[in-house]
């Protein structure tokens, strides 16, 4: 089963991101996700369109199970 770490934004104009973070370690507590989150959006690494990371939306991990089908 795969799992992601979905971290939610919104942009300073108002539109919608997210960040998707692949196989996240398993002891991550919500204060912690929220605050790395806190620090994206404090260094402006990222900007959508030149507007960047200003609110925080949400966070939530997804997990989804691929099955392979042989021919």
């Amino acid at each position: 089963m795969a799992k992601v770490l979905q971290l939610q934004f919104k942009t300073s104009d108002g539109t919608a991101c997210s960040l998707s973070v692949d196989t996240p370690k398993e002891d991550l507590t919500p204060e912690v996700i929220y605050q790395v989150m806190n620090t994206v959006i404090d260094s402006k690494v990222f900007a959508i369109n030149g507007v960047t990371l200003s609110e925080i939306v949400g966070a939530r991990y997804i997990e989804r199970t691929v099955t392979e089908l042989q021919a």
